[in-house]
């Protein structure tokens, strides 16, 4: 009995528990629905009670429920006082010149590479306009350092005396292999002797020549085209402004083709863009690997500036003196070339077509590396002894066939250096020819020296070469560049002149 009555208590008790719970639910509910309510009333009308006046329901309360929701009324913006508003701003912009002076910080370095390496090519004003050209680099002490130390070195600079006194050096296509050039295989071992400079003998010449203090000129350095009040374009001397001591020269080198006759001979094949983007040369050697280097002056002037800039006056290689007949730079552009007999006319368009998109893309990377393009003619021919019709036919061959790889070019190196007038000046029929080609700057072969004429409507330029027949013949023409007996390549065979 007694536990039936504790039971009836538990359960009792239990319900009573469970009655609280619901009346606490229930009114929770109630108020969440309240506020529910509440809120939407916040955002929307409430329809409007209506009454019957005939067949017409009119409202019987302004506080009509609209679909339409309202926009909350928003927090009250603080005001700010003049001077708080003003120091907002200081702070912003103090933030964002921080932010930026980070940005330029970490960009220094690569522009101070840059502009060093023009400073050390003498191209100060270039240097120094780069940096100014720099958004705030009045804000970065080693920026504006930088251009102070430009100032004073160009400060030191003194002008070439006299532009007719500056010496050009040339040679053609350096030997590599010796054992090849002047070997039972070779195909002219004679002439390479004679006409021929090898790797080691040139690079030794870059070395004492850069001791004596020479630097690489351009014949564009030397005088410039420009128009005059008139109209007229004529040349003009230009100044050079270099460090006292420095002597500028100009190097070119002539029948950069690579001609069949040569492969397997010791010579570079041909040039071709790097991997990294830079010109070089492609050689095959005795076992018939094909390797990729300094096989020729592209890519050993192109090292030796790299380790010394100041032997380049404003970024300045060299010359490259070109012909037509087999193509350029090695590449089988010819439309005459013999590699090409018994071809249909499309399959041998086809083959010149994918040569010349090649040869394209070595000559845009040699011109953005420096390197400047001279007509060497089409046919290499004797220019002095050729008649009128014959040089408009090679002038317009080298036009057709080689101008629309190498691009356009006013220098004229002339084969076997033969000049079309004497050395009193220029005049006649070829010569206006030449003019009508775009031809201003003429360069034939001198063993002085120097020999140079500026006139107004041309420039000549008598070039010395470094050959094993020079070198031979009559090494004191060499001795104020370089020591011919140190540099002579002792593999030459004897040379019977």
């Amino acid at each position: 009995m007694k536990n039936s009555r504790n039971r009836t208590i538990v359960i009792a008790a239990e319900l009573i528990i469970i009655g609280i719970l619901f009346v606490c639910i229930g009114f929770n509910e109630l108020k969440k629905d309240k506020k529910t309510r509440a809120y939407a009333g916040a955002e929307t009308e409430v329809a409007a009670d209506t009454v019957d006046i005939g067949d017409t329901k009119v409202p019987t309360s302004s506080n009509v429920k609209k679909d339409t929701p309202a926009t909350p009324t928003p927090e009250p913006t603080p005001t700010l006082t003049p001077e708080e508003q003003a120091e907002l701003e200081r702070l912003a912009r103090e933030e964002e010149e921080r932010i930026a002076r980070e940005k330029l910080e970490a960009e220094v370095d690569g522009i101070l590479e840059r502009t060093d390496l023009m400073a050390q090519m003498y191209d100060y004003d270039k240097a120094i306009e780069t940096v100014k050209a720099v958004e705030g680099y009045e804000s970065v002490e080693r920026l504006s350092a930088a251009i102070a130390s430009y100032e004073e070195q160009k400060s030191k600079l003194v002008k070439w005396p006299d532009n007719t006194q500056i010496s050009h050096l040339f040679v053609h296509s350096l030997i590599v292999d010796t054992s090849l050039a002047f070997g039972k295989g070779s195909s002219q071992p004679v002439g390479y002797n004679r006409y021929m400079t090898t790797v080691d003998e040139f690079n030794k010449m870059l070395e004492q020549m850069y001791a004596k203090g020479y630097v690489i000129v351009s014949v564009h350095d030397m005088a410039e085209r420009v128009v005059g009040e008139d109209g007229q374009e004529k040349l003009v001397m230009k100044d050079i402004w270099l460090p006292e001591g420095k002597i500028p020269f100009v190097l070119s080198q002539d029948d950069v083709n690579y001609y069949v006759y040569m492969q397997k001979n010791g010579f570079a094949e041909r040039l071709v863009v790097g991997e990294d983007g830079l010109p070089t040369c492609e050689y095959i050697d005795k076992d018939g690997s094909v390797l990729y280097g300094e096989y020729d002056m592209v890519p050993i002037i192109d090292r030796f500036v790299r380790e010394h800039p100041d032997f380049s006056y404003r970024g300045r290689k060299g010359i490259l003196g070109i012909t037509g007949f087999e193509g350029a730079l090695g590449y089988d552009t010819g439309l005459s070339m013999k590699i090409y007999d018994g071809m249909s006319e499309a399959d041998k368009m086809a083959k010149i077509e994918a040569q010349r998109e090649e040869a394209i893309k070595v000559a845009e990377a040699l011109k953005a590396d420096g390197w400047e393009f001279a007509s060497h003619s089409y046919t290499h021919s004797n220019m002095t002894d050729i008649s009128v019709s014959k040089l408009e036919y090679d002038c317009q061959r080298w036009h057709d066939e080689v101008e629309i790889i190498l691009g356009e070019t006013d220098i004229y190196i002339y084969p076997y250096g033969a000049d079309i007038c004497n050395w009193r000046g220029y005049s006649g029929e070829k010569y206006e020819l030449m003019k009508k080609y775009g031809f201003w700057y003429f360069c034939n072969v001198d063993s002085a020296q120097y020999w140079v004429q500026i006139r107004d409507g041309y420039f000549r330029q008598g070039r010395i070469n470094a050959d094993g027949e020079r070198m031979v013949k009559t090494p004191e023409k060499l001795k104020y560049f370089f020591d011919v007996e140190s540099v002579f390549d002792k593999t030459r065979p004897k040379l019977d002149l």
